[in-house]
């Protein structure tokens, strides 16, 4: 009798799992996430445009992690710095890193004070400039708990950064 039991609840149990994995698939699906890439040369240079034809915008340094944003034309991507700075790197100059949901990609409206607590009371760690893009993975109330491209992390008053496009 038990077993039987059992067995019919696990039935119960595997029908019911069958039917809502679709749901649950769709529901991962519409996050969008980004991915983040890492230079892997000295110098490596972000340009106006999908080729060496373009104007430099800025350079970067090896090991400095950029949003990726697509392709572009040919053998380049675009990009976005920690700063914000949206132009195309060539591919070859990048290496995947990671990745993070689009909607935990925020900017620093002013400049910003970093705390190791979610107090202004604590020890600053770091200061985000305007424009600086950070990823945010928890809210606690008025503070956000963020991590820059390059790793350091802390809390910021919520009301001073804006949702990334």
């Amino acid at each position: 009798m038990k077993r039987r039991i059992l067995l019919a609840v696990l039935s119960v149990l595997l029908v019911v799992s069958t039917l809502l994995a679709p749901v649950s698939a769709l529901a991962a699906s519409k996050k969008k996430s980004v991915p983040i890439m890492q230079v892997t040369v000295d110098g490596a240079r972000v340009r106006k445009g999908p080729s060496s034809d373009y104007d430099v915008i800025v350079s970067v340094k090896n090991g400095a992690k950029l949003f990726y944003l697509g392709k572009g034309k040919d053998s380049f991507y675009k990009v976005r710095t920690d700063h914000g700075v949206v132009g195309y790197m060539y591919k070859g100059f990048l290496k995947s890193y990671g990745a993070c949901y689009k909607s935990q990609v925020y900017y620093a409206s002013k400049k910003v004070k970093v705390y190791k607590k979610a107090s202004t009371h604590s020890s600053r760690k770091t200061t985000l400039s305007k424009g600086q893009h950070v990823i945010v993975y928890q809210v606690k109330g008025s503070w956000a708990y963020i991590k820059t491209l390059g790793g350091k992390g802390g809390y910021v008053k919520k009301s001073a950064l804006k949702k990334a496009k």
